[in-house]
Formats: C-alpha cells, structure tokens, sequence
C-alpha cells in the first residue's frame, strides 16, 4: 500500500490532488503555520498543533513552527519528528514537497530512504514573490538534485526550470476541476445574486483570492465605462496595505458587488449565475507563469470566458476569449452575451471532463511510479 506524505498541504489544490487518488493510497498531510501568523500569535499554538483523521486513509498534522529563514534547523527538526524516521518495510513511502523551504527535510529522506520516492511539485512562481528570491533559489538548487520526480503547475514554469536544471527532467502537472461541478444542474439562483440581478444588466462574475495580481487599472476602467454592468467577486480579500485600501474603495462602487468568500459545495450555484466569467489577472512575469484554478471552474458553466492574454491560460484558448489589449476587454464586459452553440458546449463539456483531479491524480501516480533516475 503506497503512502504518501504531503509537505506542505496548505494550499486547497494541493489537497484536491490527494484527495483524488486511488482507494489504496494513504496520504499524510503535514499543514505547517509560522504562530505568528495566527490573531492570538503563540497563545494560538495549543489550537493549531494538532492530528486528526479526514477520512479512512487521510489524516493531517497540524504543526508549528518558528519560520524557515530565520529558525530553519529548528523547524526542520520539529517537521523531521512528526516524518518517518526509519524504514517502513514494504510500504512505499512516496514524500511530496510543495514549496522550496523543506531542502534540508528532503536531503534528510534522501538520505534514510534511499528507495522512497521523492517529489517535487512547484505550483506556483515562487521566484516571482517578490522577495526572497535568492533564497528560493538556493533551497531550490538543493531540493531538486534529491526529487525523482519533478513538477510544475504552468507550462513557463516548466520551461524556466529546464533551463536552469539541464540535467534534470520536469512535467506539466497543472490544475483540474473537482468532479463534483461536472453535470451541475441549478434549481434557482443564489439569494445574494437574485438581489444584484434585479439591477439589470450583465452579471460579470470573478471567483478566487482577491488580491494585487489582479489588474486594478482594467477593473476600474471597465466599471465607470460599463455602468450597467454588474461586477460580482467571490473570495477572501487578501491584505496587502495600500493595494487593499484601493481595492476596498473599488468595492464601494455601485455597480461592484464582493460576496466574500462561499463555501466550495455552494460555488457552482454562484458560477452557473455569471453572464460572463472573468480572469483579471494583470499581465506579468508572476502572472504568466500561473495556471487559474477559476478557469477550470469557469469550463463547467455555460457562460462565456473571458481573460486577460496569459501565457498561463493560452493552454485553454479553443475554449475561452483572450483578450490583448484592455480597450477590447472593456468593450466585452459591457455587452450581455447571446447562449453559446450546442457545438461550441459540447467541445466544452468534453473539454473539461478530462481535467479533473482524478485524472490529474493519474498523471502525477504514473510519472512518480517511473523508474527513479530521470
């Protein structure tokens, strides 16, 4: 029976990829906190360090830990106590590192299961932070060399990748839609957009973090020249000082609406409701380099698409409208979009039933399975 140990299992889609796996897997997530990021800062530590049980085969570890940059021997050996520490036997041990921090924690397994598999998933452009990036790089150059296999969620991150590790291989393993949004029939719409819909017009919906990667400068503009147009954004707002203060000030206007963030069984209801579905991603090097969990989302409905012109999205070009000049993007969020051909859906619905996480699941299960050596 293979286990798989994820470190770490913050962020959702790295969990919606365990969660897809076969019945004989049995995963560990390790979700791993800084104390100080919590409201009560270590007084809170009592309430994250914790083990519990998701199902039959998943459980998660909650640890924490003093942070990686300044305290990383100690944080390492806090992550190394709750890890395997000799050998399973027969079990595979499969270890997934999802950021670049843990280098020390992979040479670590390395060394003490010389059969285990190891792998790396980059999932998102960890060099394009904005800060750090020395330090990502340099925990990256001793992360890769241990990996047997190796990831990255956007076809620029795959190729920035191969470029700085000639010698080593990486594949595209990107995002996926959970299962459950597939064949989704709506009864009626959600209370909260009935009321927006009474206003008239378009409905141009936005799903996801909302955050300073998205294009400000567009969204405003696209607001004030499309009065008529209701802008409807779904998701935690993220701080991030002046850009929040800007953002909170975008949301006061009447025809923008922020639901806040729903609940992932009720999003296909708010989805199914969109006229448009929009990605408003700014166009940059960060941002190229990225792969859209919406847009996956977006391809269950039956509402147009629209997107700023990301290298990121161009994987998905025969299904939605990518737009390279704002004036033009503008121009679309103000028109109420006519229904799609039954053509143009079909293409969609077979489209989008092979990017699941089971299938990504699949994907990622073959390659791991390989020979090591690559």
């Amino acid at each position: 029976m293979p286990v798989l140990h994820v470190i770490d299992a913050n962020v959702p889609w790295v969990r919606a990829l365990t969660s897809a796996l076969s019945p004989e897997w049995t995963v560990r997530h390790y979700r791993i906190y800084n104390p100080l990021w919590l409201p009560g800062g270590f007084r809170d530590v009592p309430r994250l360090c914790r083990w519990h049980r998701l199902d039959d085969r998943t459980e998660e570890i909650y640890l924490p830990t003093p942070g990686w940059r300044r305290f990383e021997s100690l944080s390492a050996a806090i992550l190394n106590h709750y890890l395997p520490r000799t050998n399973p036997g027969s079990t595979e041990s499969i270890f997934l590192f999802t950021f670049p921090f843990y280098s020390s924690v992979a040479a670590r397994l390395r060394r003490s299961f010389p059969d285990a598999r190891i792998t790396y998933w980059a999932h998102d452009a960890f060099a394009y932070y904005g800060f750090a990036t020395g330090y990502i790089r340099h925990h990256e150059d001793l992360l890769v060399p241990c990996c047997d296999v190796r990831f990255a969620m956007a076809p620029l991150l795959v190729k920035d990748y191969l470029e700085r590790y000639p010698d080593h291989s990486f594949d595209l393993l990107h995002d996926a839609v959970s299962s459950s949004f597939l064949g989704f029939e709506q009864s009626a719409e959600p209370p909260e957009i009935e009321a927006i819909r009474q206003r008239g017009g378009p409905l141009v919906g936005c799903i996801g973090q909302i955050n300073g990667a998205y294009d400000w400068d567009l969204l405003e503009a696209a607001s004030s020249t499309n009065p008529g147009t209701q802008f409807v954004f779904i998701g935690n707002l993220f701080e991030e000082g002046e850009v929040t203060q800007r953002i909170r000030k975008f949301f006061n206007r009447s025809n923008v609406h922020w639901l806040g963030r729903v609940e992932h069984d009720r999003l296909p209801d708010f989805l199914h409701s969109f006229d448009i579905c929009l990605n408003p991603l700014a166009v940059s090097e960060q941002n190229h380099r990225r792969d859209p969990l919406r847009i996956y989302d977006y391809l269950t409905t039956d509402a147009p698409i629209v997107s700023t012109d990301l290298d990121g999205v161009r994987m998905h070009r025969e299904q939605i409208e990518l737009f390279a000049t704002t004036k033009d993007l503008i121009a679309r969020l103000g028109q109420m979009p006519g229904p799609l051909s039954n053509s143009v859906l079909a293409c969609r619905r077979a489209y989008i039933a092979s990017n699941t996480w089971e299938d990504r699941s699949r994907e990622f299960t073959e390659k791991v399975f390989q020979n090591r050596g690559n």
